[in-house]
C-alpha cells in the first residue's frame, strides 16, 4: 500500500536520499515534496531496502508511473529486479531514468522495457565556481549585464542580499504577488498558479525540507529571489529564481549571488531542465552547462 507523501516525511524518508546516485533533479526529496499535489499526486512505500515513489497526474487521464526505487543503502538495479519491482507493485512505467543507468543497461532493457527519451527532461548541471566566478571570455555578457546592475543601483540605491530563512521568506511570497499584478511580467510566468503552490510549499517547509537560499533588496524592498535544496552531497538543486524584470542585470546578478553563497560542499548546480522551451533552453545554454544528462521512460511489455 503506498502512503500519501506529506512534508512531515521528509525526516524518515531523508536517509534513502543520502547516498543515491541520481543525477536528475526529480531525486531532491525536497523538491519531490515541493511540487507534490501541483500537477501530480505523490505517494511512496517501502519495499524491502527500497524506496519507491509514485507520481499520479490530478488531471484525467490521470496516468501514473513509478520514478526509480531508491535502496539504503543505495546499489545498482538490475532491468530484470527493476521489472519485478513494477509488476508485484502494480505499476507499468517508470519516468526520470538517468542517462548513465540507462546506458549501462541497454541491452538488458530490449527484452523487458519500450524505453523512450523523456522529451524536455534533460538536466543542466554546471560547477558552482564558474557560476560564482564568471571568469574568462564566455561569461563576458554576464559580467557585462551584473556591471549595468551596479551601475543602475549605484550610489543612490542600496543593493542589500541576504541569506533565505523561515524569518524573511515571507517576503518572496509579496514580490511574486507584485510581479503577477504586473501584465507584461505575468505573460512570462507559464503554469503561474502551480508554480506558486510550490513555492509556497517550499517557504512554507524552509527548514523542514533543509532547503537554501538567497534574496536581493534594493532600498529595502524585494526584488528577486533563488531557493533550492539538496540533490545530494555535491549537488544544489536550483527549484525558483524569481527577479524584478525592469531591473537589467538584476537576473544575472541574483544567480551569481546564488552560486557565491552555497554552502562549499556544492561542487554543482543542477538548474532542472527547459521543459522543451526555447527561451528557456536559450537561457540555460547562456551559461555554459559543464555537462547535460538525458532522461527515459521505461515501460513494461509485459505487465503481469
Amino acid at each position: 500500500m503506498f502512503n500519501r507523501l506529506k512534508p512531515e516525511d521528509y525526516p524518515a524518508l531523508k536517509k534513502f536520499f543520502e547516498k543515491h546516485h541520481y543525477p536528475l533533479c526529480e531525486y531532491s526529496l525536497a523538491s519531490i515534496i515541493t511540487w507534490n499535489r501541483c500537477l501530480y499526486e505523490v505517494s511512496w512505500r517501502v519495499d524491502g531496502d527500497l524506496l519507491l515513489i509514485a507520481e499520479t497526474d490530478l488531471q484525467p487521464p490521470a496516468a501514473k508511473r513509478l520514478l526509480m526505487p531508491v535502496p539504503q543503502p543505495f546499489r545498482d538495479l538490475p532491468p530484470k529486479e527493476l521489472a519485478d519491482i513494477a509488476r508485484r507493485n502494480r505499476h507499468t512505467r517508470y519516468y526520470y531514468v538517468p542517462q548513465d543507468y540507462f546506458e549501462r543497461n541497454k541491452a538488458g532493457f530490449e527484452e523487458l522495457f519500450t524505453a523512450a527519451e523523456q522529451p524536455g527532461y534533460m538536466d543542466y548541471l554546471y560547477k558552482t565556481a564558474d557560476l560564482a566566478q564568471l571568469a574568462g571570455h564566455k561569461y563576458s555578457k554576464k559580467r557585462n549585464l551584473i556591471a549595468q546592475f551596479n551601475k543602475q543601483t549605484g550610489a543612490l540605491k542600496k543593493v542589500k542580499v541576504e541569506q533565505l530563512t523561515p524569518a524573511n521568506n515571507g517576503a518572496c511570497l509579496s514580490l511574486l504577488d507584485r510581479w503577477t499584478r504586473d501584465p507584461e511580467a505575468g505573460a512570462h510566468l507559464d503554469m503561474l498558479n502551480c508554480e506558486r503552490k510550490a513555492i509556497v510549499n517550499a517557504l512554507k517547509n524552509f527548514d523542514l525540507l533543509e532547503m537554501n537560499g538567497v534574496l536581493t533588496r534594493i532600498d529595502g524592498e524585494i526584488t528577486g529571489f533563488a531557493l533550492g535544496s539538496r540533490l545530494s552531497d555535491g549537488v544544489f538543486v536550483l527549484n525558483f529564481e524569481k527577479a524584478l524584470d525592469n531591473i537589467k542585470g538584476l537576473y544575472q546578478f541574483l544567480d551569481n549571488e546564488l552560486a557565491k553563497n552555497l554552502p562549499p560542499n556544492y561542487s554543482f548546480i543542477n538548474k532542472e531542465s527547459d521543459l522543451e522551451k526555447p527561451g528557456l533552453a536559450k537561457a540555460k545554454e547562456s551559461y555554459y552547462p559543464a555537462f547535460k544528462i538525458k532522461s527515459y521512460t521505461l515501460t513494461l511489455k509485459t505487465p503481469a
